[in-house]
């Protein structure tokens, strides 16, 4: 069937391309595209829509907070957990900690603990502070682990100013607005903070990538 539509048939208005189906139906041909008021960039294989290839910052850091401080009760027990870090992710988002550092110094008398720990990630918050034995809430805090990774005493780097683990990790998360990181204490003889003046402080910083 014949193409393209005359306006104002029978007096010679414009012709405006179409495709007619096999029915009466005309699809028009439309051009794409795009610009500010009054002007016109057409859109062809070598000229897309333009897009923001940056939409936000895709690497993210989340900043060094404290898991156990010069003041905390003693994390001294194997199974002794820390407090809980919350790791604000700046806004609500989804996607993955690529990696994570822990940071292990002695503001007092004692040394500086570099032993074998675990570090938790949770989603929702655990309510854990130092000394805990358990998580807060049997069972429900452990069904909002995200993430797990084994700390070893060998992967500990050290020097006189402290000891210092970086870990890579892929670890995904759904969209939520902050990480919740603790440690657990697995070494007898890593004792944090066990007497008058040994002050040790163990600090967090993480890496995430933003998918959302």
């Amino acid at each position: 069937m014949p193409d393209d539509v005359t306006a104002n048939p029978g007096v010679g208005g414009e012709v405006f391309s179409t495709d007619q189906d096999g029915s009466s139906i005309h699809w028009p041909y439309v051009k794409m595209v795009f610009g500010p008021d009054d002007t016109q960039t057409i859109v062809t294989a070598t000229q897309g829509l333009p897009v923001d290839a940056t939409p936000f910052a895709a690497i993210l850091e989340t900043g060094l907070l404290e898991l156990i401080g010069e003041d905390s009760t003693e994390v001294s027990a194997s199974g002794d957990y820390s407090n809980t870090a919350d790791l604000a992710l700046g806004g609500t988002f989804s996607g993955e900690i690529l990696s994570f550092m822990l940071a292990s110094h002695e503001n007092g008398s004692g040394a500086v603990q570099e032993g074998n720990g675990v570090m938790y990630f949770f989603d929702a918050d655990p309510d854990v502070s130092a000394g805990d034995t358990a998580l807060a809430v049997i069972g429900a805090e452990h069904a909002t682990i995200i993430g797990i990774t084994q700390i070893q005493a060998g992967d500990w780097d050290s020097d006189a100013s402290g000891a210092v683990v970086h870990k890579t990790v892929a670890i995904p998360f759904h969209a939520i607005a902050t990480v919740f990181a603790v440690y657990r204490n697995t070494d007898a003889s890593a004792v944090w903070n066990s007497a008058v003046g040994d002050n040790e402080v163990l600090d967090i910083n993480m890496w995430f990538r933003r998918d959302s």
